[in-house]
């Protein structure tokens, strides 16, 4: 199922975007936006120096400060609206889901799959190696047919949650948050981190967040929007929206000019 290959991709690059080189950080009145940014070229600035856009061929990226409303994921869910609309956005509907986690960065689409049975007995493996093989510590039902049309794994344990079968996989690790199907995926994640400058205050006062939508039915012909914020909790936000008509790595040298030019600017 590509659904699973998708989300095992997507949770090492969270977890490897992590370890991203830092600079020190002040809260932003204006955001530093360079002519060019690896593969980005800045084709505007706005007077007050609150916003620029740049592109990379086909991809849009509007660089932004954005005062917090409420608070962080109440400001980025509103992002989230503006880019897949309303009714699409989290928190619409129960079954969507807002992610915390300790890594950020974004995920990955267009895998051959490992069936949901086999990622069922992975994810058992590992809870073995972590000593969580009581059956009072897991919740396990998984099924497997043999021709895989059917497979089926739902696994609960602490820190691991999978919902998978031939529909679709919605995947909770480690606070990494994936809905997938073989014809759209979404990942949201957001961690409160220390501001940098701040690495031995006992206080995260940052967050990073990071949201990533496929599919073909996105507002204006998009394929791919997303978002990666950074910044302290009570604001400003730095915020690169990001829209694409054509498919999307998050591995890419691209992705990573975007994130590193949110880092920059960010600070968290």
């Amino acid at each position: 199922m590509r659904m699973l290959a998708f989300t095992a991709a997507s949770a090492l690059a969270l977890s490897a975007a992590a370890c991203a080189p830092h600079v020190n950080y002040a809260a932003r009145t204006r955001l530093d936006c360079p002519d060019n940014a690896g593969q980005l070229t800045r084709t505007s600035v706005a007077p007050d120096g609150r916003s620029c856009l740049y592109k990379a061929g086909g991809v849009d990226v509007t660089l932004q400060l954005t005062p917090v409303s409420g608070d962080a994921t109440t400001t980025l869910n509103a992002i989230e609206a503006q880019l897949v609309g309303p009714s699409q956005a989290a928190g619409a509907t129960s079954d969507k889901v807002q992610a915390a986690t300790g890594h950020g960065a974004d995920a990955s689409a267009k895998a051959d799959a490992a069936s949901s049975s086999a990622a069922a007995k992975a994810a058992q493996q590992a809870a073995a190696d972590a000593g969580s093989k009581t059956a009072h510590d897991s919740d396990w039902n998984t099924r497997d047919h043999g021709d895989h049309e059917d497979d089926e794994a739902h696994v609960n344990l602490p820190g691991l949650h999978i919902n998978a079968d031939n529909g679709g996989a919605k995947v909770d690790v480690a606070g990494i948050h994936i809905d997938a199907n073989d014809d759209s995926q979404t990942v949201r994640m957001s961690h409160d981190v220390r501001l940098q400058g701040q690495a031995f205050s006992p206080e995260k006062r940052g967050v990073r967040a990071t949201l990533i939508v496929r599919r073909d039915n996105l507002p204006d012909g998009y394929r791919f929007v997303g978002y990666e914020a950074a910044g302290p909790k009570t604001g400003p936000l730095t915020v690169a929206l990001i829209k694409s008509h054509d498919e999307m790595d998050h591995d890419s040298r691209l992705y990573r000019d975007i994130r590193r030019l949110v880092r920059r600017n960010g600070g968290a």
